[in-house]
């Protein structure tokens, strides 16, 4: 201390490294912050997209699937899932009673899910 030129300056002069050193680690922690944040959106964006191809895999499938069926079959399954009709609607659109509109549903859920097991027991 005693060496110095300009003792009551050694405060400020301190202090101004201190302050330089310590914006230093905060730019470096942040920098860091940022990478971790762009890996992260990264990842998501992979498992998004990964599991859009997996939801369009099934879909065609599903389709495929859905193709099998009876025409009667098709149809219900038109009315109710993707038009989103009651089963009394679908009754009254297809001039049939609400128990052969389930019995329908029913049988084309039924062979929609035979024909899904018998195709994944192929793979």
């Amino acid at each position: 201390m005693d060496k110095l030129e300009n003792p009551e300056s050694f405060g400020y002069w301190a202090s101004r490294i201190v302050y330089s050193k310590s914006m230093d680690a905060l730019r470096a922690n942040q920098r860091k912050n940022n990478f971790v944040e762009i890996y992260k959106k990264e990842k998501q964006n992979e498992q998004i997209e990964a599991s859009e191809t997996n939801n369009e895999q099934i879909k065609k499938e599903l389709l495929k699937a859905i193709k099998k069926l009876s025409p009667n079959q098709q149809n219900i399954l038109q009315l109710f899932y993707v038009e989103d009709y009651s089963l009394k609607e679908i009754s009254e659109i297809l001039k049939i009673s609400v128990g052969t509109a389930k019995s329908r549903l029913f049988h084309a859920r039924e062979k929609l899910k035979q024909t899904i097991k018998y195709k994944d027991y192929e793979n």
